[in-house]
C-alpha cells in the first residue's frame, strides 16, 4: 500500500440497541454525569432565543445522525428535547460517551468551533429536536452575544481538557517510543493541541495488540496514524495536518489586508488584535503555534496568570481567541520569498503557494541552536530542542541532562524533576545569576532531584538506535572530565532568527535580524526599498512600506512572552495607518 493510502478496518459487530435506540455494546468507564455543571451546562430559555437567532430548530427520528465521527466541520447541536446518545465507534468495541436528555444542553467540542474532525458522534436515540449551527452561525453567536459566548467556550475548553485526561480523541499513535519519525508525528499532534493517544510497542499492551490486529497492522509497518477514516501507513505531517483540518486550502486570488509570518506570541497576538478590529488576516505557521514559548512546561511571570500557565495553553487560547474573530489559520506552511511592489505584497510558500496581501507581519521567530557535538545522529531520539510533555514523558526514572542556562532551560529542568530520577542542568557559566530568573533560581535550588553542574559542556553523545549518555568536558579547559548515563538531552543554548529566506528584501543586521524603524533607517538600502514614500517608518515597520517585524526575529527585541504580544498588537496600528497612507 502507498504512502498517504487509507485502508479501513474490518467492520466490527453491529452494536446493540435498545428499546431508546442508544448503543449498549461498552460505556466508557469514566462516563461523565450529563448533568455535571461545568462539563454540561444548561442554557436558560433567554439564551435558547439568542441561539434560535442562528438557526431553525430540526426535528431527528430515533437512529438519524446528526453528526459523524471524524467529520469535518461539524454542526453544533443545542438540544431542544428528546434524547441523543455521543459514542465513539474508534475501537474494536462501540463506547457511549455521554447521553443528554435535557433541553438546554449542547453537544459538541471544540472541533465545532476549529472545524478539526469530529472526536465523537452523535445519533438520536429517540425522537428529538435541536438546533443546529454551523460553524460559521458557532462563532457570529459567540462573538456577538458574550454571555452564551463564554458560556460554550468555557465548556468546550473544559471537555477537551477532560477528553485529554481520559485519552479520549479520533487520532492514535502506534510506534516504537524510539522512532523518530513516531516522534516527530507525535510532537506535531501535541503542539498543536489535537487529542490523541500514543500506543508505545515497547509496552506490548493488550490494547496495542488489539489494535494492530483490528487495523491488521505488523509491527514493521508502525508508525502508524489511526483515526475515523481507518489506518494511515507512512503519515507525514503535511499529510496529516490536511486530514486534520491544520492546512485549508488557499485561494491565491485572494488579496489579504495582512499576511502574519509565524503563529508565536507575537504572530497570534497580532492575529487577534487584527481579526479582532476588521482586517482580513492570515496567519502562516511552519511547525506549531506558540513558537518557543509554545514549548515551555510553565511560564509564571506573564501577567494575569499568578499560577502560571503552559506555552501550550497559552497558544491554544491565543489560537481559539484569533479564530473566533475570524483570523484563518495554516499549519504547516512556511514561506520561502516575499517580493514587494507598491500595490501589494507577495509571499510564496514552501508548497508552491503565493500568497497575496497589502501588509506583511513578519514573526517567524528563531531556532534554537543545535548541539554541534551530537549532530542530527539523536534528534528526536534522546536530543530535544525544546522540553513539552512529549518530551518529558520518557524520562520517567531516569536521568535527563537540561543544557542552558536560560528562563527556558530553567523551567524545563523544574518540569522534568516532577518525571525523572535525576536532572543535571549543564552551564558553561559559574552560576545562573546572569542568565535567569531569580525565582526561577530559587526553584532549582529548593528542588532536590536538580543537579547545576556549572563549567561544563558536551563533548560528544553515545548511543545505537537511541541516546544513553554523554561525555562532559570543561568549558574553560576542554578537558574531558566525566561520562553520564542519560535517556535524554533537551538542549536550549540560544537561538537563530529564522530569515535566511529574507535576505535581499528587507534589511538585516549582522547577525540577521530583521530591523525595524530608526534602526531600519539607517540601514544602506533603505532608500532604495522605500522607494521616495513621503512617510517615516514606524517603529516596528522594517526598511520596506507595509512590512513589520515582531517578537524574537527583530533587531532589538525583549526575550520575553508579554513584549512579543504587545509588539503584535502594537503593530497592528502602524498597519492600519500603512493601509491608509496606501489608499
Amino acid at each position: 500500500m502507498s504512502a498517504h493510502e487509507v485502508s479501513t478496518p474490518p467492520c466490527p459487530p453491529s452494536p446493540v440497541l435498545d428499546d431508546d435506540h442508544h448503543y449498549t455494546v461498552s460505556r466508557h468507564p469514566n462516563l461523565v454525569d450529563p448533568t455535571h455543571p461545568r462539563l454540561h451546562p444548561k442554557l436558560t430559555e433567554d439564551q435558547l432565543c439568542e441561539v434560535a437567532q442562528y438557526a431553525a430548530c430540526q426535528r431527528f427520528e430515533p437512529g438519524q445522525l446528526l453528526f459523524k465521527q471524524g467529520q469535518r466541520h461539524a454542526p453544533f447541536v443545542v438540544l431542544r428535547q428528546g434524547k441523543v446518545n455521543v459514542y465513539d465507534k474508534q475501537t474494536p468495541h462501540h463506547r457511549v460517551l455521554i447521553a443528554h436528555c435535557i433541553a438546554g444542553r449542547f453537544i459538541g467540542d471544540l472541533s465545532m468551533f476549529t472545524g478539526e474532525p469530529t472526536i465523537a458522534m452523535c445519533e438520536a436515540a429517540q425522537e428529538c429536536e435541536a438546533y443546529v449551527l454551523t460553524q460559521a452561525q458557532l462563532r457570529q453567536l459567540i462573538t456577538e452575544h458574550a454571555a452564551v459566548g463564554e458560556i460554550i467556550l468555557k465548556c468546550l475548553m473544559d471537555r477537551r481538557e477532560w477528553l485529554r485526561g481520559e485519552k479520549l480523541g479520533h487520532v492514535k499513535v502506534v510506534g516504537s517510543r524510539y522512532d523518530r519519525d513516531a516522534f516527530k508525528l507525535r510532537d506535531f499532534l501535541s503542539r498543536n493541541g489535537i487529542l490523541h493517544h500514543f500506543l508505545e510497542l515497547e509496552a506490548q499492551s493488550e490494547q496495542t495488540k488489539e489494535m494492530l490486529a483490528y487495523f491488521d497492522v505488523t509491527e514493521d509497518q508502525c508508525p502508524v496514524l489511526i483515526h475515523s477514516a481507518g489506518v494511515e501507513r507512512e503519515p507525514t505531517i503535511d499529510h496529516v495536518a490536511k486530514q486534520l483540518g491544520l492546512c485549508p486550502e488557499l485561494h491565491e486570488d485572494k488579496l489579504w489586508d495582512v499576511a502574519i509570518v509565524g503563529g508565536g506570541p507575537g504572530g497570534l497576538g497580532a492575529a487577534v488584535y487584527a481579526a479582532s478590529e476588521g482586517l482580513s488576516t492570515l496567519v502562516l505557521e511552519g511547525q506549531s503555534p506558540g513558537g518557543q514559548a509554545g514549548q515551555s512546561s510553565r511560564i509564571e511571570n506573564y501577567l494575569g496568570f499568578p499560577t502560571g500557565l503552559s506555552g501550550l495553553d497559552l497558544a491554544q487560547r491565543a489560537v481559539l481567541q484569533a479564530k473566533k474573530f475570524g483570523a484563518l489559520l495554516v499549519n504547516p506552511r512556511s514561506a520561502v520569498q516575499l517580493r514587494d511592489t507598491k500595490e501589494e505584497k507577495t509571499l510564496t510558500l514552501d508548497d508552491g503557494t503565493t500568497v497575496r496581501a497589502k501588509a506583511v507581519v513578519l514573526a517567524c521567530g528563531a531556532d534554537y541552536r543545535k548541539l554541534d557535538s551530537c549532530a542530527d545522529r539523536f534528534d528526536g531520539k534522546g536530543v530535544y530542542y525544546g522540553a513539552s510533555h512529549t518530551e518529558a514523558e520518557r524520562c520517567n526514572g531516569e536521568t535527563a541532562i537540561v543544557v542552558g542556562g536560560g528562563n527556558s532551560a530553567g523551567q524545563a529542568a523544574v518540569n522534568l524533576a516532577k518525571h525523572a530520577d535525576l536532572v543535571k542542568l549543564i552551564i558553561r557559566r559559574a552560576d545562573l545569576s546572569a542568565t535567569m530568573s531569580d525565582y526561577l533560581i530559587k526553584r532549582i535550588a529548593a528542588t532536590p532531584n536538580i543537579e547545576l553542574l556549572p563549567f561544563r559542556e558536551i563533548r560528544d553523545c553515545h548511543g545505537d538506535q537511541k541516546l544513553d549518555g554523554v561525555t562532559l568536558c570543561d568549558s574553560r579547559t576542554k578537558e574531558s572530565c566525566e561520562q553520564v548515563h542519560a535517556c535524554a538531552v533537551f538542549v536550549m543554548i540560544g537561538a537563530d532568527p529564522r530569515t535566511d529566506w529574507l535576505r535581499g528584501c528587507v534589511g538585516l543586521d549582522p547577525k540577521c535580524f530583521v530591523l525595524t524603524g530608526q534602526a531600519a533607517e539607517a540601514h544602506p538600502d533603505f532608500a532604495e526599498h522605500w522607494g521616495g514614500t513621503d512617510r517615516k517608518p514606524g517603529h516596528l515597520e522594517t526598511t520596506r512600506p507595509g512590512i513589520f517585524a515582531v517578537g524574537d526575529v527583530r533587531h532589538g527585541a525583549i526575550n520575553r512572552v508579554a513584549a512579543a504580544i504587545g509588539e503584535g498588537g502594537m503593530a497592528v496600528t502602524f498597519v492600519h495607518r500603512a493601509l491608509a497612507a496606501a489608499t
